[in-house]
């Protein structure tokens, strides 16, 4: 004996067993030459091949398998084979090599013709009538209801609907209900949203009869409201102490809770789902009966888990978690539905009802769609957070603001929309993280591409294996074998998002701690996620490192790259070159505001966004920003990528106006720090410019170079 068990036809032929009988050593088996006829008809065909595999004779079952093959059967001759010898039958050609290309095909062929018969409503009805004739017929078609699943549901509440309320027709209709599979659950669901009561109450008791607890959060609102009918509030009581062994007045969750918990499962994908594209039951008014209609997953996680986080919020109004679900699912399956970049101009009403939520809500969602690695709903949260929060909020409890958690988090939209959110809302003084802002944008200002991650791992084998594994998540890995490779590679590049490094370095002068503290003390990597990956036992034989080091998470190696998304919460969001270059434009944009703005708690940070702003001065769409913001950096290398920008003649002659007074702004707040040789060019291109606006733009700058009383200086900007 043996076990064949073939997923094509999961739910119809779910497990075979069947009996190989072995060509004989006492004598010669039969073979095609002892059938009395030739076969002819696909039944005919189909009673010789099955005799030819079962007695070993596979390869004289071919001819007959091409001939059936070619005759092309139809649904209603398939289930007469099928009923006739058994689904085995067309499993058992996988058996043999002979015949193996034909059992795919032909197995899949059933398994289609099964789903449109178990479907068809005359048949299911056929069957239903025969619930009311004796016990042995009775079994018969419940076995046979059992295969249309929930197709069988919608004919028997038409037939249990026509009974009357206490009669044992009904009574029985709805018994031999209750001894259906788990199949029909969800169509017996959506029979909970029937008008009337008493069929509502119908559903209630079957599901609890047929025994799925998956069913206990869609019998909960009806146990637990006020409004619901004594009837299938009674009925739904029974049906979770059936479901879960305890009377409803004893459950350890709460309602609302219950209802809570399931909504949030599917806001998290922890439903299984046959596939992307689904059916949904849902009851129809026209119909008075549960119906069908196609859906991908996504719309199916909007449909529960909406409507359980509002039954939730029915049987507590005031349940913070049942409104952080509700908005979060509405906001993300908008996103999804206009496109993240269409978002909120395309869907102004579910912004404004997100606005509306307050702050409180917001920061909820915002904390949950970062915990799941949902960046895209983290962003649209962090814009509509920013647009109703308090400046002063921001350091109201000494600690980190969300959005300021936000801007090192994974996804650049996130990023950018938590430091666009914190500029807009224009802070008079710092708050815990204000630093981490300026850092932020200045990685956007160089148009960046694939997200950056670094690896620092001695072990070549396993630091390979991890940063192969990032590059099929979508970053651009790099692997450096000591940890002072490590630093320099992750402080040299603006577009660093991630840093992981192994619990054991073996390489380079730097252990584990000269690498950590070296990374949490750089303002260019102190708020990159950092993890320290290896054995799972890190959290008991190392568990201060993350008290020791804030923002410091773990991560178990691994080889899979599944388990390494789930831990590092999601991927990094793809952008398109547009996307990348209107970041960029924001960003700078956003610097040249903070520059205008001596006064904001970020504009003391401006210093340690000039790398950025210096590369980012000769990208043209972004140019006239990084130069207005590089005015108010009071370093050397800022005013000299400014000079460079004036006495470049092929750059946009706007451009060289802003930089030229930029220029001579910075060097009344800081001083002069341009060049020796940049001085006297700027000195001579003032004398030959004829552009008027350049030329009173560069008088400026003389002008203030004049003002230097360093030996020499003023000779060499003497315009006269």
């Amino acid at each position: 004996m043996r076990e064949i068990i073939v997923r094509s036809m999961a739910g119809i032929l779910a497990l075979v067993v069947v009996a190989s009988t072995p060509p004989g050593s006492w004598g010669q088996v039969p073979g095609p030459e002892s059938f009395a006829k030739e076969p002819e008809t696909p039944v005919e065909l189909w009673g010789a091949i099955d005799y030819l595999v079962r007695t070993g004779q596979s390869k004289q079952a071919v001819p007959y398998l091409e001939k059936f093959t070619k005759s092309n059967p139809d649904d209603a001759t398939l289930i007469t084979i099928r009923d006739k010898y058994g689904p085995g039958s067309f499993l058992r050609l996988s058996d043999y090599p002979e015949t193996k290309s034909y059992a795919h095909p032909l197995v899949e062929k059933l398994t289609a013709a099964s789903r449109k018969v178990a479907a068809d409503p005359q048949r299911v009805r056929r069957f239903v009538e025969a619930l009311g004739l004796s016990g042995a017929e009775q079994d018969y078609a419940v076995s046979r209801l059992r295969e249309s699943g929930a197709y069988a549901v919608p004919p028997l509440v038409e037939e249990i609907a026509k009974q009357g309320y206490s009669t044992p027709e009904r009574s029985r209709l709805v018994h031999n209900a209750g001894r259906l599979d788990r199949s029909s659950v969800p169509a017996w669901i959506a029979a909970l949203d029937s008008p009337d009561p008493h069929l509502a109450a119908n559903a209630a008791t079957i599901l609890g009869a047929i025994g799925d607890p998956r069913a206990v959060p869609f019998l909960t609102y009806p146990a637990a409201a006020a409004d619901s009918s004594p009837a299938l509030k009674t009925a739904a009581q029974r049906a979770i102490a059936s479901l879960t062994g305890k009377p409803f007045e004893s459950q350890p969750t709460p309602p609302a809770q219950v209802l809570v918990d399931a909504a949030v499962a599917f806001a998290r994908h922890r439903f299984e789902m046959p596939s992307d594209a689904v059916l949904v039951w849902k009851w129809d008014e026209a119909q008075s009966a549960p119906a069908p209609s196609k859906a991908v997953v996504t719309e199916v996680e909007e449909y529960f888990g909406i409507k359980l986080a509002r039954q939730a919020l029915k049987l507590d109004p005031t349940n913070r978690k049942a409104q952080t679900v509700l908005l979060g699912l509405s906001l993300e399956k908008a996103v999804e539905r206009v496109g993240f970049v269409n978002f909120p101009a395309k869907d102004q009403a579910t912004f404004a009802t997100a606005l509306a939520a307050g702050p409180a809500v917001l920061a909820d969602i915002l904390r949950a769609a970062i915990a799941d690695g949902k960046s895209d709903l983290a962003a649209v949260t962090a814009d509509a957070l920013g647009k109703v929060t308090d400046a002063k909020r921001l350091a109201a409890d000494g600690r980190p603001h969300p959005l300021v958690d936000a801007l090192s988090r994974p996804g650049r939209r996130l990023q950018l929309a938590a430091a666009k959110a914190l500029v807009d809302m224009a802070p008079s003084d710092p708050f815990p993280g204000s630093s981490r802002v300026v850092p932020a944008l200045g990685r956007f200002v160089m148009n960046q591409g694939q997200p950056r991650a670094v690896v620092i791992d001695g072990n070549p084998t396993r630091g390979s294996a991890t940063a192969g594994l990032l590059k099929q998540l979508g970053y651009d890995a790099s692997l450096q074998l000591t940890g002072e490779q490590g630093f320099q590679d992750a402080t040299e590049s603006a577009d660093v998002e991630l840093i992981l490094v192994s619990h054991h370095l073996t390489q380079g002068r730097w252990n584990l701690l000269d690498v950590l503290t070296n990374l949490r003390n750089d303002s260019r990597t102190s708020n990159l996620p950092l993890y320290i990956y290896g054995p799972q036992s890190l959290e008991i034989t190392r568990p201060n490192l993350p008290v020791d080091y804030p923002g410091v998470k773990y991560m178990v190696y691994t080889t899979d790259r599944g388990s390494l998304e789930r831990q590092l919460g999601g991927r990094p969001a793809k952008l398109s070159d547009a996307e990348r270059l209107d970041y960029a434009k924001q960003a700078a944009a956003l610097l040249a505001r903070i520059a205008s703005q001596p006064n904001s708690p970020f504009a003391p940070d401006l210093a340690a966004a000039e790398p950025a702003l210096t590369a980012a001065i000769g990208t043209p769409d972004v140019a006239l920003s990084a130069s207005t913001a590089l005015g108010d950096v009071p370093n050397a290398d800022a005013q000299r990528a400014l000079a460079d920008v004036v006495l470049d003649p092929s750059r946009d002659a706007e451009l060289r106006r802003s930089s030229a007074q930029q220029l001579a702004r910075s060097i009344q707040r800081f001083g002069p720090l341009v060049a020796a040789d940049q001085e006297v060019k700027l000195v001579e291109a003032f004398r030959g410019d004829d552009d008027p606006e350049l030329h009173s733009a560069l008088g400026m700058v003389v002008g203030t170079l004049r003002r230097d009383p360093r030996p020499g200086v003023k000779a060499k900007a003497d315009a006269n």
